[in-house]
């Protein structure tokens, strides 16, 4: 008695609609390409953009490092003709004639004010480069759920 085999070669439901299966496969492929495209024009903004101004706040870095060593040589003049070891930016405007006060004090306090600024802003810069981070941790682990070296995900 012969038992009939089946074809185990053909292993494809004779139905399946693979035009359909193909157009996902496209429709992925593009939405893939528009967000790596989408990743370079990022990356070309961060690094023309960032190294432009990160080179001029270097810059301007040596800038105010001058100015504050400048305006620390003085008062530290003023200190020795005073007979004080040293004087701070905060107490500066108590040791200026009375006529000046006011104005060494608004001196002093724009001074405080910019600080703060900068303070501020270099920490919502912090921020935003970690959100930057974050998004880019989000396309990996959407790109590779089970982990950057794996290929196999369907």
């Amino acid at each position: 008695m012969k038992t009939t085999q089946k074809n185990t070669k053909d292993t494809n439901p004779p139905a399946f609609d693979f035009e359909k299966l193909a157009g996902a496969l496209r429709r992925e492929i593009e939405e893939y390409g528009s967000l790596l495209s989408m990743i370079y024009e990022q990356q070309s903004c961060l690094m023309q953009t960032l190294m432009e101004e990160t080179t001029k706040i270097e810059s301007q870095l040596t800038a105010n490092q001058l100015a504050t060593a400048d305006r620390s040589a003085i008062v530290g003049q003023l200190a020795e003709e005073l007979h004080r070891e040293k004087i701070s930016l905060k107490d500066l405007p108590s040791v200026v004639p009375n006529e000046l006060k006011y104005l060494f004090q608004a001196l002093v306090d724009e001074v405080g004010t910019l600080r703060s600024r900068i303070k501020d802003k270099t920490q919502f810069l912090s921020k935003l480069l970690e959100q930057v981070q974050n998004t880019n941790t989000s396309i990996i682990n959407h790109v590779f759920p089970k982990g950057i070296f794996n290929d196999e995900a369907a």
